[in-house]
């Protein structure tokens, strides 16, 4: 049985940036020092069990459940900035899951599916968030242009064709190193893996983790790169 944990705590003064991306300038919101107790979170992870994700994931790595008493209160936290930033209705209250994410596959090891840039969600109004829970410099997170389509995010209009596009372009290179998969997309934002900060976009933005001192990957919470995920309106794990 494990000891109870006290709730993770928002902090009301966290300094919140939007950055803008691309040709089509989206937003990315950085939020820093999310958690006034941050380490509580840390605890939560190490005492969850984790696993390998579902076999339709592209998670390069294992996952487990996030605790309610901070999905829930982050979904409220949100709330407010989705209508701000992203012209949501005030009062919209997407369904939301999330998970902790331990990376634990290099990049060299990685499928192309993973190693490439992805969206989490075509849909309208689906949003993401990754908070980055590890004091060592793991690597954070870049945001890309599909080279081929010149998409920067992807919506139910472009969906199938990119998809189709996606399948014929990683088939093609499926043997080949992974710098041939990352020259389909061209970065167009990166975001510092700060300790404590979240990052908060749509779901469509193409992104992709870019992984550092791999050496270090670790399955120990306390020690590997450890994130909270949240997704909201999107199509489950």
């Amino acid at each position: 049985m494990t000891a109870a944990l006290p709730d993770p705590v928002f902090n009301p003064d966290a300094r919140i940036d939007v950055l803008r991306a691309g040709k089509t300038q989206e937003a990315i919101v950085v939020i820093d020092d999310v958690l006034l107790n941050p380490d509580i979170l840390i605890e939560y992870a190490a005492q969850a069990r984790f696993a390998l994700p579902p076999a339709t994931s592209r998670y390069p790595g294992l996952v487990a459940q996030l605790p309610d008493s901070y999905r829930i209160p982050l979904a409220e936290v949100l709330r407010g900035l989705m209508a701000r930033t992203f012209d949501t209705h005030p009062h919209f209250r997407p369904a939301n899951y999330g998970f902790f994410g331990l990376a634990t596959v290099p990049p060299q090891t990685m499928t192309p599916a993973q190693a490439a840039p992805h969206i989490d969600s075509h849909r309208l109004n689906s949003f993401a968030t990754v908070h980055y829970l590890s004091r060592s410099p793991y690597g954070g997170t870049g945001f890309f242009r599909h080279k081929a389509t010149d998409h920067e995010v992807i919506t139910p209009v472009r969906s199938d064709g990119y998809r189709r596009l996606r399948r014929q372009e990683l088939e093609e290179r499926k043997d080949q190193e992974l710098g041939a998969i990352l020259d389909l997309y061209e970065e167009i934002a990166y975001v510092e893996a700060v300790f404590n900060r979240l990052i908060f976009y749509k779901a469509g933005l193409f992104h992709s983790a870019r992984l550092e001192n791999t050496a270090g990957l670790s399955d120990d919470p306390r020690t590997g790169r450890l994130t909270a995920n949240m997704f909201f309106n999107t199509e489950g794990l």
